[in-house]
C-alpha cells in the first residue's frame, strides 16, 4: 500500500558548532526550505534527425530558505551573522543534514549531509516579523549515513557511511501504440512519486545504484510495477511504454 509522505517527514538540521565536533540543530521557524536540482542541459540538432535532442549533463542543487527571526535560535544567528557581516568564501559555508523519517535504519534514520554556500537575498520584507531569505547552494558531494535523534528530535548525531554520486535519470513514458509521450504518468521510486510533463518526461535525480520494482502508472493504462534502472557514472535515459487497459 502506498503512503503519502508529508513535508515534516524530511527534516533539515544545521551544524552550528564552532569547533571540530558537530552540533546539528533542527532548523525551526523556517517558512520555506525547498530544494531545486537545477539540471544543466545540453541541446543540439543532428542533420539526419527531426527535432532537437536534449541531454542532462549535470546539476547544481539549491535550497531556497525563508525564516522569521527568533532570538536565541542558533541556526538563525548563524545565518544572520553571515548575512549581516557579508561573509564570503569558507566563512559563508554551512553543513546541512537532511533526515528522512520515512526510512528507519538501525536505531536512527537515513540521512544525507552536504556543505552549502549561503547566498543571502532579502531581509525585513514583512510587516509582521523580521524575515531573512536566500538560498543554500551546493558546495560539496553528498555523504549518506545514519542520524540518531535526541529525545525531542531537536538535535541529531550523524555517522557517515559513504559518499554517493547522484545522476539525473530521464524517464520517457510513451503510449505503446502511438509512440507519443504520456503526460501525468506517475513514476514511483522507493516510495517517492513524480509526474511526467506534457512531453511524457520526468527527470529524477538518483543515487548511483540499481533500482528495481519502479512503478509507472497512468489512468487508462496497465501499470508497470517491475521497471528497473541502473545508475552508475553518467546521466541515464529510460524509456517506458504503457499499454492501454482493456
Amino acid at each position: 500500500m502506498q503512503e503519502l509522505v508529508t513535508r515534516n517527514k524530511k527534516v533539515a538540521f544545521m551544524d552550528v558548532s564552532t569547533t571540530s565536533i558537530a552540533n546539528f540543530l533542527r532548523m525551526t521557524k523556517f517558512t520555506e526550505i525547498s530544494k531545486s536540482k537545477n539540471p544543466t542541459e545540453y541541446s543540439r540538432s543532428y542533420v539526419d534527425e527531426d527535432g532537437e535532442v536534449t541531454d542532462v549533463t549535470g546539476y547544481s542543487e539549491e535550497i531556497s530558505y525563508n525564516f522569521d527571526l527568533h532570538v536565541g535560535n542558533l541556526v538563525h544567528e548563524k545565518l544572520v551573522d553571515i548575512t549581516d557581516n557579508e561573509k564570503t568564501g569558507a566563512d559563508a559555508l554551512v553543513r546541512i543534514l537532511i533526515v528522512d523519517f520515512t526510512k528507519p535504519k538501525g536505531t536512527g534514520y537515513e540521512a544525507r549531509l552536504r556543505t552549502y554556500s549561503v547566498v543571502p537575498d532579502t531581509e525585513g520584507d514583512s510587516t509582521d516579523a523580521y524575515t531573512y531569505s536566500g538560498a543554500f547552494r551546493k558546495n560539496s558531494t553528498m555523504t549518506v549515513g545514519v542520524a540518531t535523534m535526541s529525545e525531542n528530535n531537536t538535535k541529531a548525531t550523524f555517522v557517515a557511511e559513504q559518499e554517493v554520486a547522484e545522476y539525473p535519470v530521464s524517464f520517457v513514458v510513451k503510449d505503446s501504440v502511438e509512440g507519443t509521450g504520456i503526460e501525468g504518468a506517475k513514476i514511483t521510486v522507493d516510495g517517492t512519486s513524480y509526474l511526467t510533463d506534457v512531453t511524457g518526461i520526468a527527470v529524477i535525480i538518483l543515487d548511483a545504484e540499481t533500482y528495481s520494482n519502479i512503478s509507472v502508472a497512468k489512468e487508462g493504462y496497465t501499470t508497470q510495477s517491475d521497471v528497473s534502472v541502473t545508475v552508475s557514472n553518467k546521466a541515464v535515459l529510460k524509456e517506458v511504454e504503457l499499454v492501454e487497459a482493456a
